[in-house]
């Protein structure tokens, strides 16, 4: 991450903003990606009231070193009034520029919410500074000038907090880990076994993204009572794809095994989601199908788990 020179650092403590028209929009983009807790001006109409967090986390990921864009979420916090929202999240969107003076600028894109009406917005940064701890600036948005002072944070997790109020804007690019039942067959030494519980974690959340990913750190684990080879399965998701049939949405999962080619062990269709769920049926065989409810969960710590199933285990 790049760090401003001593000068510039003086002028931020001065002035409270710097221009950096000696960066380039890579360089600034790198510099902000990561958490940072502060005010950006975000507020919610709820129930005729407008209502602002107690604490909000705005988090900007870079989609690579070299790229000037990015997307995001922002976690928002109501301890103190409206606590029956809790811990809620938001997407964003940002991307940089440079601007006519040569200066590069920041454009942040929200979504506001009124009730379940989402109003966009945009608000432009021209006027900054950072460095490991600190981004600090002015921003414009609606014509007006609103001074900003962001603090780095860790970022949260948030696979287990709920969205805000309208379920498309719950972020896609982190993993999410889904658990319950799903009939499926496994034969080993002329035995069959049912697993009595499925966990699977997917890199990005199949809710809002279709066709083909490549997974990484996606995973699927498989529950057993009295099974020959212990108490679960598990073994890495190597990709997945998904796709839409008229209304029919279905889902394959692919994993490694051994050194056979990728084998499709999951064929899901008719999914739905929800807020809490993915539901839907098992392709078992042809005409044959069977109905699953998988809740989100935490997501697991993977690390733990042996990974690879025995050649000898068929499905």
């Amino acid at each position: 991450m790049k760090k401003h020179s001593i000068i510039n650092l003086l002028l931020l403590l001065l002035t409270g903003v710097v221009l950096t028209s000696c960066e380039k929009e890579e360089e600034v983009a790198q510099g902000i990606s990561g958490a940072w807790e502060g005010d950006l001006g975000l507020t919610h109409i709820y129930h005729g009231e407008t209502i602002k967090a107690d604490r909000t986390i705005y988090i900007f990921n870079q989609e690579s070193p070299s790229r000037r864009t990015g997307d995001g979420y922002i976690v928002e916090y109501f301890t103190t009034n409206h606590t029956e929202l809790g811990v809620v999240y938001t997407r964003l969107s940002w991307e940089t520029w440079t601007r006519q003076n040569g200066d590069v600028g920041i454009e942040i894109r929200f979504s506001e919410t009124e009730n379940k009406e989402i109003k966009d917005t945009k608000i432009h940064i021209l006027k900054y500074a950072f460095d490991d701890k600190l981004f600090k600036g002015e921003f414009e948005n609606n014509g007006q000038t609103i001074a900003f002072s962001l603090n780095r944070v860790t970022a949260p997790e948030v696979s287990n907090v709920k969205y805000w109020d309208y379920n498309e804007l719950i972020p896609t690019w982190h993993q999410v880990t889904f658990s319950g039942k799903i009939y499926l067959e496994r034969e080993y030494q002329g035995q069959k076994y049912y697993p009595k519980n499925v966990i699977i974690t997917f890199d990005v959340d199949p809710a809002y993204n279709s066709g083909f990913m490549g997974a990484d750190k996606a995973y699927i684990k498989e529950e057993y009572d009295n099974a020959p080879w212990g108490s679960y399965l598990a073994d890495e998701i190597k990709f997945w794809d998904s796709y839409d049939i008229s209304d029919d949405k279905r889902l394959n999962l692919y994993r490694s095994e051994g050194y056979d080619s990728y084998n499709k062990d999951y064929e899901l269709m008719y999914i739905k989601f929800t807020d809490t769920e993915m539901k839907g049926e098992m392709f078992v065989k042809t005409n044959v199908f069977e109905p699953f409810t998988l809740q989100r969960v935490p997501n697991p710590d993977w690390s733990n788990v042996n990974l690879g199933f025995s050649p000898g285990i068929k499905k």
